[in-house]
């Protein structure tokens, strides 16, 4: 094999690698990533009526992650069926997570994650979302991963990926 090949190929296989972010914080959800994709904007950071909202765009892609600020009630657990069935209801959720997705875990958090891919205008396009519930120190984190497109975008496969590389810190409020 040629010098020059080994290089690229070397270059090639090193680049997903290099292609990350350095870690970024979120203080006001208490979340830290460790594996944000280049390319992503800042968080966005919102304060809503009870809770916080973080949103972090990259290509076609959408990334929102809502706390809320009030702690769940005792014995709330996302892999309840009429729990998330009340989690659907409150966050008007088009795809429903009571019947649907898998149990996950978020940091070593039991988590819940629906995966949903459906016909979007215009045609042929599709609408892709990756919702996942997890509470943590007794908040409810609802993280959702959206994009449209005629073929699943890369850039909600890479969000979707930097769920899992998600850590979770106290609070900090500026």
């Amino acid at each position: 094999m040629h010098r020059s090949t080994r290089v690229w190929l070397t270059l090639l296989l090193l680049w997903p690698l290099a292609s990350h972010a350095d870690v970024v914080d979120v203080p006001q959800l208490g979340i830290r990533f460790a594996a944000l994709p280049a390319g992503a904007f800042e968080p966005e950071v919102t304060p809503m009526q009870q809770g916080y909202l973080a949103r972090i765009q990259l290509g076609k892609a959408l990334m929102s992650i809502y706390r809320e600020s009030d702690p769940v009630s005792a014995g709330s657990d996302v892999a309840s069926p009429g729990y998330r069935a009340s989690l659907d209801t409150k966050f008007a959720a088009t795809i429903e997570s009571n019947n649907q997705g898998a149990p996950t875990a978020v940091a070593g958090h039991g988590a819940w994650t629906v995966v949903d891919a459906r016909p979007a205008d215009p045609r042929p396009s599709t609408a892709y979302t990756c919702v996942t519930y997890v509470i943590v120190d007794q908040h409810l984190y609802r993280l959702t991963v959206t994009a449209v497109g005629a073929q699943r975008p890369p850039e909600f496969d890479a969000l979707v990926k930097a769920i899992s590389a998600i850590t979770f810190e106290p609070i900090r409020q500026s």
